[in-house]
């Protein structure tokens, strides 16, 4: 006894996909469509003159925003280093000073001498650091123009 293959399964099958040609070229059409997201295997989609001149324009602003901000931040650092330091020569300069005055101190007038010296050097140290805080107030001032701009 032989078995044969009944082919109409099979035949019912192609004569669907014939009948109905738009069901699988829809599918296959769905595979090749490129996701949205680029990846690695496809390269993103080409941008207009325009929306590069703009991405480029963002980035530069960006970057100057970004430099400007460090620029503020150094010449605040840098100012702040600078009074720092006219504080601490003008603290050195008195331990001096108080060191000198107690090996004289049987000795009321060089004592006094001295004293004044310093005063007056202190009076020096105030003066410059004024002018360094009205300087530090002159350029954040300048800075905060840059910025409103």
């Amino acid at each position: 006894m032989t078995t044969s293959i009944r082919p109409r399964p099979l035949l019912a099958a192609l004569a669907l996909a014939v009948s109905m040609p738009w069901v699988l070229p829809t599918a296959a059409a769905q595979s090749v469509v490129p996701s949205a997201q680029p990846n690695r295997y496809t390269t993103p989609p080409a941008r207009d003159a325009r929306s590069q001149q703009e991405a480029l324009r963002s980035v530069t602003q960006e970057a100057q925003r970004r430099q400007g901000e460090a620029s503020r931040r150094a010449n605040n650092d840098m100012a702040r280093n600078q009074i720092d330091a006219n504080r601490q020569r003008m603290e050195a300069d008195r331990a001096q000073t108080e060191r000198q005055r107690a090996a004289v101190a049987n000795d009321p007038a060089e004592a006094e001498r001295l004293r004044q010296n310093f005063e007056q050097r202190r009076q020096g140290y105030e003066r410059e650091r004024e002018e360094l805080e009205r300087q530090r107030a002159a350029n954040e001032a300048r800075q905060a123009e840059r910025r409103d701009d």
